[in-house]
């Protein structure tokens, strides 16, 4: 951002950009706990096949004690929840403190003359900002605009004093430029996401650049079209006001100086020598690499989020049946009684018009998913990245996973049912599954076509010592 800075004099692109990367933080926070909502991946677990797979193919895996598989340890995760938890409370604390200072700043103000509202009024007018509640104090020389809902423009007494009013019209023009452009209601998301992310030490250094860009781009807009005389006049009351100021941030407000007192001489020398604005060109660019960049972030945060231990559903074991084609019927002829010696059975003769019906040829679908692999040849392996971390949780070091999956003519896996899983609520079986998902088998063929089946095998975790 910087380096962006640098190459970009236009006031307005780099609040734009500075924004983007204050608001840039928050986004993973929002998807993750998106992804929390949702519910976890079930794994389907087949109810019914007798016992582990009756197949010689086992897959070992073997983690080293010192891989880097084990979640974050359940004290260090504690221990940093609660520093993050004691860091925005402090923030909190310390805004309500700043809030307070800013109510008792407002109601110890005054109401303004109407000569001075007529100013702002037509002032406001003039930039097409709305026209807030005036209000005048006697002790500071900084003029300011604060409210959420209903902002309220507090003028110095010693600004109104002054024996040359264009010096007000510019000052109130940076205020109201400020209502024109929303800085009062972003002003306090900024506040609320810098409590929110106390614990992150950079959104206060990218907060402060932004708010300097922001007051150089109302710098922009109030001195639009204003000659050399009224420049130097308006740097002259921003120099008095920096004077007379105290140092630090006092109020949640938006204030006539910067944030930071060590911004402020580009913040002049934009003043005195005005640069030139940026294209809609450049512009466009700005928020497209702001949104790809937001893009990259939002799907790896919600990626890691939704890796989570599936949940083995289980479901019922599919039942295979064998149909076999009946003969035909054939005509029974009952004996009369005038033959007593063949009375008692039946005499069966083939009808005379019927034949038989050829038994079906089953087909190539119901082959396949007949054949079972037992020995399967793997071109690519099913290997687990990590540990399950349930295993590690209950301390499990070692456990089995036995999966029947289909097979498909090409040598892809897919359908993994969990057979066995020793032991059981470890994860091991999700493990596996996931695992299996990227696994292949050499292409089998018949009578030079390629099929597929079923393949039984066994995937062993073994937690290596140290």
């Amino acid at each position: 951002m910087r380096l962006f800075e640098a190459g970009a004099p236009d006031p307005v692109l780099r609040d734009t950009a500075w924004a983007l990367a204050l608001y840039l933080p928050a986004l993973p926070i929002v998807l993750v706990g998106a992804a929390l909502l949702l519910p976890p991946p079930t794994v389907a677990s087949a109810v019914g096949l007798e016992g582990p797979a009756t197949g010689p193919d086992v897959i070992e895996i073997i983690v080293p004690q010192g891989a880097a598989v084990a979640p974050v340890g359940e004290p260090l995760a504690l221990g940093i929840l609660a520093l993050a938890g004691l860091l925005f409370l402090i923030r909190v604390i310390w805004l309500a403190r700043r809030s307070l200072r800013l109510n008792r700043l407002i109601r110890a103000s005054g109401e303004a003359s109407p000569a001075v509202r007529q100013i702002v009024e037509d002032t406001a007018r003039r930039l097409g900002a709305p026209t807030p509640e005036v209000r005048v104090r006697a002790a500071g020389a900084e003029a300011l605009i604060a409210g959420l809902l209903r902002p309220v423009l507090v003028l110095p007494a010693s600004l109104l004093d002054a024996t040359d009013p264009q010096s007000l019209r510019a000052v109130c023009a940076h205020e109201l430029a400020h209502l024109k452009r929303g800085d009062h209601r972003a002003l306090w998301i900024e506040e609320a996401l810098l409590t929110v992310l106390a614990c992150n030490p950079l959104l206060r250094i990218i907060r402060d650049y932004r708010s300097a860009a922001r007051e150089e781009a109302c710098d922009a807009a109030a001195l639009a079209h204003a000659g050399d005389d009224a420049r130097r006049l308006y740097a002259r009351s921003l120099l008095d006001a920096l004077r007379a100021s105290p140092k630090g941030d006092d109020a949640p407000a938006l204030t006539f100086t910067s944030s930071r007192r060590i911004l402020v001489m580009r913040r002049l020398k934009a003043i005195l020598s005005p640069v030139p604005t940026s294209g809609v060109r450049q512009r466009l660019a700005v928020l497209g690499l702001g949104v790809a960049v937001a893009a990259v972030a939002g799907t790896s945060a919600y990626a890691l989020a939704a890796q989570r231990e599936a949940v083995v559903a289980p479901q019922p074991a599919p039942v295979m049946t064998v149909s076999r084609a009946l003969p035909t019927p054939r005509s029974v002829v009952s004996a009369t009684r005038a033959l007593p010696s063949v009375a008692s059975r039946a005499i069966a003769a083939p009808a005379p018009t019927s034949e038989p019906a050829p038994l079906p040829t089953p087909t190539p679908e119901a082959q396949r998913q007949a054949e079972v692999i037992t020995n399967p040849s793997w071109s690519r392996m099913p290997m687990p990245l990590t540990y399950p971390a349930a295993a590690l949780e209950q301390g499990s070091t070692s456990g089995n996973a036995d999966l029947s999956c289909n097979v498909q003519a090409d040598g892809r896996v897919s359908d993994c049912a969990i057979v066995n899983e020793t032991p059981v609520g470890a994860g091991y079986g999700g493990a596996a599954v996931e695992a299996a998902a990227a696994a292949r088998l050499s292409p089998r063929s018949v009578d030079g076509v390629a099929v597929g089946g079923t393949v039984r095998f066994t995937v062993r975790f073994i937690r290596a010592a140290e």
